[in-house]
């Protein structure tokens, strides 16, 4: 039986030790101030806030533009983020996946319990891009809030692309926005 089973407990010296990548402050302060920096690449520009996530899903950046209300727009931002790490997939696909069918409400009635559970740690909006290290790896999430959706998967995107020669790919790999000058 099952119970009878046993096993070799492990010892310190089979014991290994996992290591991971993630992102470091001074990448993901690039990453905020380039997102922040592209809003003028948008037709109208709106203050945003920016949230830069390590692999584990804990905050190393977190910016408000000036004019940018402190409240709604910092969680949007977080949560977006929150959903990449959960989900190790952009904001996008989570809505895609849930709420791109409307009138499938078994659909709809999944992400609004994933949210529920999650705490309001998830959110299918556009606005989150996970980021990955040349390996595949996950090292980090950055949401941004304060305009559209694509906008805002926008400026995330863009973000990233600031450290691409480091090796670091985004997820989704391309933009959906349409409001670029």
């Amino acid at each position: 039986s099952f119970a009878s089973k046993t096993t070799k407990p492990e010892t310190m010296s089979t014991a290994t030790i996992k290591t991971s990548a993630t992102l470091t402050l001074s990448a993901a302060d690039i990453m905020a101030n380039t997102a922040i920096s592209s809003v003028s690449d948008l037709k109208t520009h709106k203050p945003m806030c920016v949230t830069v996530l390590d692999a584990t899903g804990g905050i190393l950046v977190q910016k408000r533009m000036d004019g940018c209300p402190d409240g709604a727009y910092v969680k949007f931002s977080y949560a977006k983020a929150r959903t990449c790490i959960h989900l190790q997939s952009s904001s996008r696909a989570f809505r895609e996946k849930y709420t791109g069918n409307s009138g499938n409400a078994a659909q709809f009635t999944q992400a609004a319990s994933m949210v529920s559970v999650m705490e309001g740690g998830l959110v299918p909006v556009s606005g989150g891009v996970l980021v990955k290290s040349a390996d595949g790896s996950i090292v980090g999430a950055i949401g941004v809030s304060g305009a559209a959706a694509d906008e805002d998967e926008y400026l995330a995107w863009k973000g990233v692309q600031a450290l691409k020669a480091q090796g670091l790919t985004t997820v989704p790999e391309n933009h959906c926005c349409k409001t670029l000058k």
